[in-house]
């Protein structure tokens, strides 16, 4: 007996030190997640086959569209925004694009076929799926008109200077442009170009001009000529009105406007010469030099 109340006595402190609980059996957290997995591989069969099918859907549509473009022409060449340019000279280069295979056209083919065009400054080449090949122009705009001894072109707002093919007969304000000098060439443009110095001046010029409306309207002719001599005619005058190469153009000519109003108007648009508007102050005309009376018998 005693030996048993010794192990028992033995044994009780055993049971209550920390680390000898008894075992409790873990939770299974296993089942939970165990069924969302059956959930998602039972449904993987119907989400592949949802996406196959989708996927062979869109490859026969491609395919479709394919076999479709192939199959359409060129029905109608359609230009838009080209006025100065004559609608036959268009035609003429865009005709060979007709009735090929839309999907044969290639853009930068039919942008070489216009590049030769001078009055084209920017083009948008387009295919449409219903047999259209769209082309949308922005043509140059006129600003003044070159004269050259007896031959006449155009110069736009860029400085090129183009062919005058009727054009400048649809514009009857331009006004004229002499004494250029030697024109620049425009690389893959085929055209000439104003040199930087005369086109800078020349479009300074007519920008005072526009802000000057009564110079605006009798203006008729800009001289340009190098060592600041640059002068200007007007309608049915002879008189030259020297404004140089520099300075506060606009100032210039308002006292031109008063001149001709106080002076020219009352003497008569043949009473000058020239008249020098270069200085701030001052006007300096010259009277022109009266023909010698021939000698007595």
């Amino acid at each position: 007996m005693e030996n048993q109340e010794h192990e028992r006595w033995h044994e009780e402190p055993l049971n209550e030190l920390p680390g000898n609980e008894p075992e409790l059996p873990e939770a299974d957290h296993s089942a939970p997640r165990s069924g969302k997995l059956r959930r998602l591989f039972g449904a993987t069969p119907v989400i592949m086959i949802m996406v196959v099918l989708l996927l062979m859907a869109v490859a026969a549509l491609a395919w479709y569209a394919t076999q479709w473009k192939q199959g359409v022409a060129v029905e109608r060449v359609v230009v838009s925004g080209a006025s100065l340019i004559p609608a036959s000279d268009l035609d003429k280069r865009l005709a060979r694009f007709r009735n090929r295979p839309l999907e044969e056209v290639r853009i930068d083919d039919v942008r070489r076929a216009l590049s030769s065009e001078p009055w084209i400054g920017s083009m948008t080449v387009s295919k449409e799926l219903n047999g259209i090949l769209r082309v949308v122009i922005e043509e140059r705009r006129p600003a003044a008109l070159l004269v050259e001894g007896e031959h006449y072109r155009v110069i736009d707002t860029e400085g090129f200077v183009l062919p005058d093919e009727g054009v400048s007969s649809r514009f009857h304000r331009l006004v004229k442009v002499s004494g250029a000098g030697r024109l620049g060439s425009a690389p893959g443009r085929g055209v000439n170009r104003l040199n930087e110095g005369d086109r800078q001046l020349l479009f300074v010029l007519i920008d005072a001009f526009a802000a000057a409306p009564h110079a605006g309207l009798l203006l008729s002719e800009i001289h340009l000529a190098p060592d600041n001599r640059t002068w200007f005619s007007v309608a049915g005058s002879p008189i030259r009105f020297v404004v140089g190469n520099a300075g506060n153009f606009k100032e210039k000519l308002k006292k031109f406007e008063i001149f001709w109003q106080q002076v020219v108007a009352k003497k008569g648009i043949d009473c000058y010469e020239s008249v020098d508007l270069r200085f701030r102050d001052r006007v300096f005309a010259s009277e022109p030099e009266s023909e010698a009376e021939p000698a007595a018998p």
